[in-house]
C-alpha cells in the first residue's frame, strides 16, 4: 500500500469516526493526559508565557484546548475536516476561539518557516502516519532553539501486565458482544502500525532533540474508577519497567541548537508540493 492510499484510508476512518471518537477513544484516555500532558503544559506556560504553539493531526483539538487554556497561541494541523470540525466546536464551546486556529494541512509538509514555533505537541498521531520520520523531521525543524516538544504514542512492545490481562479477559469480552449483539468487537484502522517506543525514542533523541521518557501500562479494568483513582494502579503497576518499556511511551524534550540531519533520499521518492488550507 502507498503512502497516498494509507493517508487516504486515514482520512476515511476518521470522516466516519469523528462524531464518536471522544466517546469511544478520549474518554478512555482522558487522565493520561490529565497526569502527564497537562503538568507538561502547565510547566511550559510558566516558563514560556502566551507560547507559541504547533499541535500536529489535533484530532478533536483535545490538546490544542489544554494549551489554550493556558493562555498559549495554538496552531493546529489536522488532514481530516471532519476532526477539525470536532475540534473547532471544541474550542469554541470553551470560549478559546482566539487562541486557536484550525488549519487543514499534511503533517509531512507543514507551510511554517523554520525555527517559528516555542512548542510542539503530537499525541496519538504518529502510528497513524505510514512513516513517522517525515512528520519528526517537520515538527523539529519548526521548533525555535530551545523550544519544548511533547509526543506520547502507544507501544508495540506493549508490557506483560497488559497482555496477560487482555488474554484473561477475552472470554468476557466475547460474552458481552455476544449479548450486544455484535459477533466481533470494533476494530482500530486496518491501516495503522505500531510504534516501537525505543525506535520512536532513538529517531527523535537522532534529530536533535534533548529527551526524557516515561512508559505507563494500559489497562482496561481501570475504567470502573473515577478518573481521579485510574491513574494510581497504571503507576504502581508500571514502576518495574516505567522508564524502559510500556503500553504507552510519553516523552518531552527540548530542541538543541544542532543542525537537523537531513533525510537520506530514496530512488522511489519524488518531491509533491505543499498544500495547506485554512477553516
Amino acid at each position: 500500500m502507498t503512502d497516498p492510499q494509507k493517508k487516504a484510508l486515514d482520512i476515511e476512518y476518521h470522516r466516519h469516526a469523528a462524531d464518536e471518537y471522544d466517546d469511544a477513544v478520549t474518554r478512555h484516555f482522558h487522565f493520561y493526559h490529565v497526569y502527564s500532558l497537562h503538568r507538561w503544559a502547565e510547566r511550559l506556560a510558566r516558563r514560556c508565557p502566551g507560547a507559541q504553539v504547533l499541535d500536529m493531526g489535533t484530532g478533536t483539538g483535545v490538546v490544542a484546548a489544554v494549551m489554550a487554556g493556558l493562555g498559549c497561541h495554538v496552531k493546529a494541523v489536522d488532514h481530516s475536516l471532519d476532526m477539525l470540525a470536532r475540534a473547532t466546536a471544541r474550542v469554541k464551546s470553551a470560549g478559546l476561539a482566539d487562541l486557536v486556529r484550525f488549519e487543514l494541512g499534511d503533517c509531512e509538509q507543514l507551510p511554517y518557516p523554520d525555527n517559528s514555533f516555542d512548542a510542539v505537541t503530537i499525541q496519538g498521531v504518529l502510528h497513524h502516519m505510514p512513516d513517522m520520520m517525515p512528520t519528526l523531521r517537520e515538527a523539529v525543524r519548526v521548533l525555535k532553539p530551545d523550544g519544548e516538544i511533547y509526543i506520547s504514542e502507544p507501544c508495540a512492545e506493549g508490557s506483560g501486565i497488559s497482555r496477560t490481562a487482555h488474554a484473561a479477559l477475552a472470554p468476557f469480552r466475547l460474552v458481552r458482544n455476544l449479548l450486544a449483539g455484535r459477533q466481533t468487537p470494533p476494530r482500530v484502522a486496518d491501516h495503522e502500525d505500531s510504534i516501537s517506543g525505543s525506535a520512536l525514542i532513538s529517531a527523535v533523541q537522532s534529530l536533535g532533540i534533548r529527551t526524557r521518557q516515561e512508559f505507563l501500562v494500559r489497562l482496561g479494568a481501570v475504567r470502573f474508577l473515577p478518573q481521579r483513582w485510574r491513574i494510581w494502579p497504571i503507576l504502581f503497576l508500571s514502576a518495574p519497567t516505567r522508564y524502559t518499556n510500556g503500553d504507552m511511551v510519553f516523552i518531552t524534550g527540548r530542541k538543541m541548537n544542532v543542525p537537523i540531519p537531513a533525510p537520506v533520499p530514496q530512488p522511489s521518492e519524488t518531491p509533491r508540493p505543499t498544500q495547506s488550507a485554512s477553516i
